[in-house]
């Protein structure tokens, strides 16, 4: 009797499994969020570079939408960011000489709360059933008005 208290063969590997319940769930955050980052950079950078368009047309917002979405496009016309393609707004020139342009993208993560074939939700619905929309704004200032 007195062997089975010291004997610790097993302790490693339960000490491990209890960590993994943890590390593991870390991890998939840890991939979520850094996808999140990089697409939210990708919005932001396309963002700047809309504004900086209207900014040399002088306010003129024509073909802006198209050219902050072809910054989404890889060389063979693939799509960077998953899902449908983002949505471009731009207010007009405002009193202050200022023009808005914003692009919103709905983020789908990896391990989105999806139903299986009897309608239960799946084991990695960490996100829940609300969709992420990742918004990047920039206010730029125009030339003055001819």
């Amino acid at each position: 009797m007195k062997r089975l208290h010291t004997d610790q063969r097993g302790i490693a590997a339960v000490e491990a499994a209890l960590g993994m319940l943890v590390l593991v769930p870390l991890l998939l955050v840890l991939v979520e969020a850094s996808r999140a980052l990089m697409e939210y950079s990708q919005l932001q950078n396309a963002a700047m570079e809309g504004a900086r368009m209207v900014s040399r047309q002088n306010g003129d917002d024509s073909g802006v939408a198209d050219y902050i979405n072809s910054l989404f496009l890889n060389a063979d016309s693939s799509s960077t960011v998953d899902g449908a393609a983002p949505t471009v707004s731009i207010s007009p020139r405002t009193t202050d000489n200022n023009v808005t342009v914003q692009v919103d993208h709905v983020f789908s993560p990896f391990f989105t709360s999806q139903s299986d074939a009897q309608g239960g939700s799946s084991l990695f619905g960490l996100m829940g059933s609300t969709p992420l929309t990742l918004s990047a704004k920039v206010v730029m200032a125009l030339p003055a008005a001819n």
